[in-house]
């Protein structure tokens, strides 16, 4: 089948950005569309002289030395505000997801608040906790490691403050509009910004298998907020491309707004740094506890056992696999930087801090602390060891190759626990050289980030048809339904069936197929696989059925609802 494809970026920046986020709002309080003479990016501005877009590189931080909000907060005040605001305006404050994405299938982390609603709440299979809903949500991103400590304004672990709608045909919360204003009420009249000072630069927003238009709010050359209007899902045969993924039209319309609590905090305060704000105390304790004072391991250690009260807190493992390879990770690394620094002191003397600062706004981590204290002190005995035994296995290493690769490093501290650095030290001791990736830890961080998927076929042939009637939409708790068979034959060899209408959700998004049986003239044929493919869902099955039969589908509740449940419980248990 002939499909034409359109640039997803080329689309919504020259439709889509201009309809969508022409927003009245902006008109009606003399907002100016302008581009940045720096970048070229779209955006929104009260300043008439203002040239530039108001993010970095484009421009300097302007805050530091300088607040720009009425007041100075602390974390615990600055997400109050947030969330009693919201609440202010008919949202249901919800309690935090942990930072391990149970409920997921491709991540193992909890990345952001919009999270914990994929894919099952953003695809229209599960009802949200709430609609709208207000909610700070702790989360982890590993894939900027080297920057945290060195920038000023890198975290790995931080809470993003989301305020979200999900929009269907039938129950409209609030679009574009309504987001927009509540943001600029929030910044302007709540904590007191400089309207001026706030710009709202036109931007694309993609992950976790969804995209969508956005704004981008910057203040004081940093980005406080992002405004997301989610309305698209990964499929890889949609009709739109971005980052070389294919995407296709959502059934809901989904708010999905992140407000950086620590960023907001920040600029209340106009620290030099955001670390500063943050961990205080924290940062002290390291000062007076080691031999050198070097700024960039202070502050990375004093974020990094933050991450790590919340990784083990929250109850992963250290392991060499999957989240617990994530969590053993930023214990070696933060035991290196303690080496770097001249500490001595036991690495759960740092989570211990945090964990006494958390008590009050996160509980149950206070409660894990003697288990924490355990893992820390057994994860610490295996570094050792690890030390103990990595010279051997680098001069074996050595005996066969006369260089050691990138490959060969991440091998080496995949299998064997050996860091680069260690890799370094041995080498130039035999008088040879090596280049390590300066952002090796972010690497291998990366690759363990995501659940690995199975190549999919490229090409894949099935006849001219309807798309078909998804009534998985229409009733996300239909268990059985009447359909006619329009075709069945083989796909790329497999036996597969084409119906006029499905309650059987096929995989995308994240999102795994259902599974469940074509019944008719008594007999039953099993459904092991179901695929969207250009608006037609095809069912793939353990045998053909005659066309033009109609046939009862029965879904595998039992699978739905697991897959369902890991998604609710993990909310109500947290």
């Amino acid at each position: 089948m002939a499909t034409i494809y359109k640039p997803l970026v080329v689309y919504l920046l020259n439709m889509d950005l201009r309809e969508t986020l022409n927003l009245n709002f902006f008109r009606e309080n003399g907002f100016i569309r302008k581009k940045c003479k720096s970048c070229g990016s779209y955006f929104w501005t009260l300043d008439e002289k203002r040239e530039l877009c108001g993010d970095q590189p484009c421009v300097d931080f302007s805050f530091i030395g300088n607040p720009i909000t009425k007041k100075p907060y602390t974390i615990d005040e600055m997400r109050e505000e947030f969330l009693s605001y919201f609440e202010s305006k008919g949202h249901t404050r919800i309690k935090p997801y942990p930072v391990v994405a149970r409920w997921r299938k491709d991540i193992y982390l909890t990345i952001a608040s919009i999270a914990d609603f994929q894919p099952h709440v953003t695809s229209g299979q599960s009802k949200p906790p709430a609609n709208p809903l207000v909610i700070s949500q702790p989360s982890i991103r590993l894939n900027d490691l080297e920057e945290v400590g060195v920038s000023g304004k890198h975290l790995t672990i931080f809470e993003m403050m989301g305020h979200h709608a999900f929009n269907s045909r039938d129950n409209y919360i609030y679009w574009t509009e309504e987001t927009t204003r509540y943001c600029h009420e929030f910044l302007t009249n709540r904590l007191g910004i400089e309207e001026k000072t706030i710009t709202y630069k036109e931007s694309i927003w993609e992950g976790g298998g969804n995209a969508g238009p956005c704004l981008e709010v910057l203040s004081g050359g940093l980005e406080v907020a992002t405004l997301v209007f989610m309305s698209l899902v990964e499929d890889e045969n949609g009709d739109f491309e971005i980052e070389g993924k294919r995407y296709s039209e959502m059934p809901l319309k989904v708010v999905d707004t992140g407000y950086g609590l620590e960023r907001l905090t920040w600029v209340s305060r106009g620290t030099e740094t955001i670390y500063d704000v943050l961990y205080p105390e924290v940062i002290e304790h390291i000062q007076n506890a080691s031999k050198f004072a070097e700024p960039r391991y202070i502050y990375a250690l004093a974020d990094h056992t933050k991450c790590l009260a919340f990784m083990l807190g929250d109850g992963i493992v250290p392991s060499n696999v999957k989240a617990g390879y994530l969590a053993r990770l930023m214990i070696r690394r933060s035991l290196r930087f303690m080496e770097h620094i001249g500490m001595n002191e036991p690495l759960f003397s740092l989570v211990d801090l945090h964990l006494r600062n958390l008590k009050k706004s996160f509980p149950h981590l206070y409660r894990a602390r003697k288990r924490i204290e355990e893992i820390l002190e057994i994860e610490t005995e295996k570094y050792r060891e690890t030390l103990t035994r990595g010279k051997r296995f680098v001069d074996k290493l050595l005996e066969k190759k006369k260089s050691i690769d990138v490959n060969s490093l991440i091998e080496l501290y995949d299998a064997h626990g050996i860091h680069p650095e260690m890799v370094r030290r041995i080498v130039e001791e035999r008088g040879l050289k090596i280049e390590i990736p300066e952002n090796f830890d972010s690497l291998v961080a990366e690759i363990h980030s995501k659940e690995k998927k199975e190549e999919k076929e490229e090409k894949i042939e099935i006849p001219e048809l309807p798309e078909t009637r998804t009534l998985y939409y229409e009733d996300a708790y239909l268990r059985k339904f009447r359909a006619t068979v329009l075709w069945s034959g083989e796909v790329n060899g497999r036996k597969a069936v084409i119906l006029d209408r499905t309650a059987f959700y096929p995989e995308g998004g994240g999102q795994p197929a259902d599974t469940g049986k074509l019944l008719y003239d008594g007999r039953e044929i099993k459904v092991v696989d179901v695929q969207k493919i250009n608006g037609i869902i095809v069912h793939y099955t353990d045998d053909i059925i005659p066309r033009d039969r109609e046939v009862e589908g029965v879904i595998d509740w039992n699978r739905r609802y697991s897959l369902m449940k890991h998604h609710t419980a993990t909310h109500i248990i947290n």
